[in-house]
């Protein structure tokens, strides 16, 4: 959907209300999720919205006239302006593909400007709930049969004795197989703690946008919005008594960001991610024979390469360490002579902004050396360029 500049969104969301919908836009939620009877405040607040149809679910090609329900769901919907799409289904197995690939194909062709929305699994699922015994495999299959507009998939790291160790092994293999299929994809992020999860602190949150953002993440959705009356949910971003916690001012700061931040992203295509000093599980170390020659710094970092329409390198990089500021030191191989960083108060381009305004950057007959300092878990998305092209 090209007029989301980019796509924010959430499970278990708010009563349906118009007061409460205003909150969420408030919140820089871009795409709500909700029954049909929430679309016009949807519309009314600026947002679009997936719409949750009970007639819609994994199993509906076992019933007769199946076709014909998918046909009246979309001309109940199609032509509402606050449409984005059409929730399908959370988490398929394997045996599940065939049937959602028939959804999604009648979807398409009654309504092919509005995604059929399903989510997948992480790469922690047992291979009982997958259907295979590889979650690439798995990953693979689903895009094959299914072929989805848009590949989504959730992954909660945080666990109270620590991060899942595979997290960056989900975006490798999620990030590889979008690419592949030339199709987007949305990261579901943990907001809420529950069960053995932690309770996410700033930096936390702003680690799993950032990092989702430099493997070329192109929609993120948060893991709850409002807090669950089960289990030992607490403490989402609004709270079990519908009040706004703390971490709803922490979500909107970053929700912000991806507002300016997100027209660039979604113009480009990722070319490579690599990580320094170190390379979790399933990661790639930083070669040093590509864009990125070399990174000194006292971070842990992760850069990400991508290349936009016009042909312009564009390069991202994530301090991974949440608990230290880093002073970063960048070394660029190229023959391009400017570097621009998008600037999250404007979304607009400019020079790299230093403190009393001290210069950042130096080109050299081969390349570009630009110095900046970095907080916990954050991230800068710049562009290079030369004189003549637009810089």
């Amino acid at each position: 959907m090209e007029d989301v500049p980019f796509p924010i969104s959430y499970w278990v969301g708010p009563p349906t209300d118009l007061s409460r919908y205003r909150e969420l836009a408030d919140c820089g939620v871009t795409v709500a999720a909700g029954p049909p009877e929430a679309l016009d405040l949807v519309q009314e607040v600026g947002m679009r919205m997936v719409v949750i149809d009970q007639r819609i679910h994994r199993d509906l090609p076992q019933e007769p006239d199946w076709g014909e329900t998918v046909q009246a769901v979309a001309y109940d919907y199609a032509m509402h302006p606050a449409l984005y799409g059409y929730y399908v289904t959370d988490e398929p197995h394997y045996r599940h593909f065939e049937a959602l690939g028939q959804i999604v194909r009648a979807f398409q062709a009654h309504d092919p400007d509005h995604v059929p929305f399903i989510n997948l699994f992480p790469n922690y699922a047992s291979p009982d709930q997958l259907g295979t015994l590889d979650y690439d495999t798995h990953v693979r299959r689903y895009l094959e049969i299914v072929k989805p507009p848009l590949l989504s998939y959730d992954h909660y790291a945080l666990m109270e004795d620590g991060d899942r160790p595979v997290y960056f092994a989900n975006l490798e293999t999620i990030r590889r197989e979008a690419l592949r299929a030339g199709v987007p994809f949305w990261n579901v992020i943990l907001a809420t703690p529950h069960f053995s999860y932690r309770d996410p602190s700033p930096e936390d949150l702003r680690w799993q946008v950032y990092t989702t953002l430099v493997y070329g993440g192109k929609g993120l959705a948060y893991f709850t919005y409002w807090t669950l009356d089960v289990e030992n949910y607490r403490n989402g971003i609004i709270g079990l008594y519908g009040q706004r916690t703390q971490k709803y001012y922490t979500v909107q700061q970053l929700n912000w960001e991806l507002h300016r931040l997100g027209p660039h992203l979604m113009r480009l295509t990722s070319t490579g991610v690599y990580h320094w000093p170190n390379a979790p599980l399933g990661a790639r170390v930083l070669p040093g024979d590509g864009l990125v020659a070399r990174i000194v710094g006292d971070g842990e970092y992760v850069v990400g390469e991508f290349v936009d329409p016009e042909g312009l390198p564009w390069v991202m990089v994530v301090n991974r360490n949440r608990q230290r500021s880093a002073w970063t030191t960048l070394y660029l191989r190229t023959t391009h002579t400017e570097i621009q960083e998008v600037s999250r108060s404007s979304g607009g381009l400019r020079p790299i902004a230093r403190d009393q305004a001290v210069e950042a950057a130096g080109a050299y007959a081969d390349g570009i050396i630009v110095q900046f300092w970095m907080a916990p878990g954050d991230g800068r998305l710049m562009r290079l360029g030369s004189r003549g092209n637009g810089v």
